[in-house]
């Protein structure tokens, strides 16, 4: 559908008249050719019809497309959407995008590029600093701004543990200036969770373990807020693994609070990433 076409459609299922959508923006006649002719009209003008609807722009778009979002957004949603590193679906992402700037030139879909290449090589090599290589690029480009934009922030997100935890800790803050200025914009202070998952890795990895059950409990009272189990079982796992080193009691308990979580909705498959990581991080 072109722009006409889709305001058509959303203001003929609503039942409201040409006029009540008109008004205050532009004359009847004017409204009706661009309903019926798609002819041009002012951005603002768009922004007035859509308030009127009550539609987003984000959902007249996605409505337009046929309730499908267009193949860029897509492999965006499909990278910023991986809970854990997986070299097959990462694969096909890779290959997506690849596919995609043959014919198209997209800076952001080159760095989702870029991104790719260095999950996988981590999945591959287990070598963070090989890893490190294709990256470099992107946080170059990212690093250089004073603020931090939605994809951005999400694609920080994706390659946060590739960094020694002394600069992911900085990134943190960083990350988190920006995610202020976007407070009440789609929940994204979600991404603050992964953010503080990401953290508590390092430091565990580390042996940072007092560092890391502080920024554990801070994703759990956000995961808490918004209900999310599954990252929620994640933090309680972790928790476990770092009062464990710490010769706490109950280190076991949040553990296994965690996987009866994961056991209960079903992810198997994170609960078998994180066995591996409940066996790595244990006491001998």
């Amino acid at each position: 559908m072109n722009n006409g076409e889709a305001i058509f459609y959303i203001r003929n299922n609503k039942g409201y008249s040409q006029r009540y959508v008109a008004a205050d923006t532009m004359t009847q006649g004017a409204y009706s050719k661009f309903e019926k002719l798609n002819t041009e009209i002012r951005y603002s003008a768009i922004g007035d019809i859509l308030s009127k609807l009550e539609v987003t722009h984000d959902e007249f778009i996605y409505i337009k497309q046929g309730y499908e979002h267009d193949l860029r957004q897509q492999m965006l949603n499909n990278l910023f959407s991986l809970t854990y590193n997986d070299k097959d679906v990462l694969q096909k992402l890779l290959n997506d995008a690849e596919k995609y700037l043959k014919k198209n030139e997209d800076i952001l879909i080159e760095d989702l590029c870029l991104v790719c290449q260095s999950l996988i090589l981590l999945n591959e090599t287990k070598n963070i600093a090989l890893a490190r290589v294709p990256i470099n690029k992107v946080w170059q480009r990212i690093s250089e701004r004073n603020l931090l934009f939605i994809n951005d922030i999400y694609f920080v997100n994706s390659i946060l543990y590739l960094f020694t935890i002394e600069t992911a800790l900085e990134i943190k803050k960083f990350v988190f200036r920006s995610i202020e200025k976007y407070k009440n914009f789609r929940n994204i202070e979600r991404i603050k969770v992964n953010i503080l998952i990401n953290i508590t890795l390092l430091l565990i990895k580390e042996d940072r373990f007092k560092e890391a059950i502080s920024e554990v409990e801070h994703a759990i009272v956000l995961c808490k807020k918004f209900s999310d189990y599954k990252r929620i079982a994640i933090c309680y796992i972790r928790k476990g693994i770092c009062l464990n080193n710490l010769e706490v009691t109950k280190g076991d308990e949040w553990i296994s609070k965690g996987k009866n979580i994961l056991i209960a909705i079903e992810e198997m498959t994170i609960l078998s990433a994180l066995e591996d990581e409940i066996n790595l991080n244990k006491i001998i």
